[in-house]
């Protein structure tokens, strides 16, 4: 079942997200093309004004990818599970959690796809293709040099970018069950739900931003003295720890959210 409301939901909301990202890449191809064109000679008045209407173009384009993103997957949650729509997705022979992972999944997947074609178009625009050889070669040689003087390989370095990742991944499921959760509690009470959900969503963004200011207060004390002779093998130690920290941080806010937004989905839904 939850392969059926996965091929739904990415049927629902693509229609939205994809002409956009396929309007990203034109604007970010244009003006890749006029940045290009000024930097060999063609520098006329025309040029000039091309070329700064194509980034201007191209940087509206993506604010309204990221925006239109956030939008329709906190929409397509609001609208197919607390909205009419929601009697008759919870009148199917299926329990809350496929129902939120469909659109938790979702959400994920065009979250990173859009980032990712951001950024790379971002990336594209600002820089040519022999800066980016350059870019790799040097990292490269920096690489080797940390190997050969600290000892920090390659596979240490893959560690610190997979939790990066996790962390990336694990922020951005937090943030997303936010909405969701807030959208859940909000539509318990019988009147003034979007203005309760509204209210309770700064008041768990408020709460999340306590926690985290705490628990960095905590460990900042602690690890005071950590470092007394500053090199880079212990610098690294430190970086995976508190990398490790985030994670579980993260991890558990999200499990949280999930919780509660499956029970008020299940025990005390009240639907428009």
């Amino acid at each position: 079942m939850l392969r059926r409301l996965l091929k739904y939901e990415f049927a629902a909301t693509a229609r939205y997200i994809l002409p956009l990202l396929a309007l990203l890449f034109v604007m970010s191809g244009a003006a890749a093309l006029s940045i290009r064109l000024l930097g060999s000679g063609y520098t006329g008045r025309a040029a000039a004004i091309l070329a700064a209407i194509s980034v201007v173009l191209f940087f509206l384009s993506v604010m309204a990818l990221a925006a239109v993103t956030l939008v329709v997957v906190v929409y397509r949650f609001y609208k197919n599970l607390l909205g009419p729509e929601g009697y008759l997705m919870h009148s199917l022979p299926v329990s809350v959690h496929p129902l939120i992972w469909s659109k938790l999944i979702t959400a994920l997947c065009w979250f990173i796809l859009t980032g990712l074609c951001i950024y790379a178009c971002v990336f594209t625009v600002a820089f040519r293709a022999e800066v980016w050889s350059e870019v790799l070669s040097e990292l490269r040689l920096l690489f080797e040099r940390l190997s050969a003087a600290y000892g920090i390989g390659a596979a240490e370095l893959l560690s610190v970018v997979l939790k990066l990742a996790l962390l990336l991944l694990l922020g951005t499921a937090s943030s997303i069950l936010l909405f969701y959760a807030s959208l859940a509690i909000g539509h318990s009470f019988n009147r003034y739900k979007l203005l309760a959900s509204a209210g309770i969503f700064l008041g768990l963004g408020l709460l999340s931003q306590l926690v985290t200011l705490l628990l960095a207060l905590i460990t900042g004390y602690s690890l005071r003295g950590f470092v007394t002779v500053l090199n880079l093998r212990s610098l690294a130690q430190l970086g995976h720890a508190l990398l490790s920290g985030g994670i579980l941080l993260n991890a558990a806010w999200c499990v949280i959210l999930y919780l509660l937004t499956a029970h008020m989905l299940g025990r005390r839904l009240n639907l428009e």
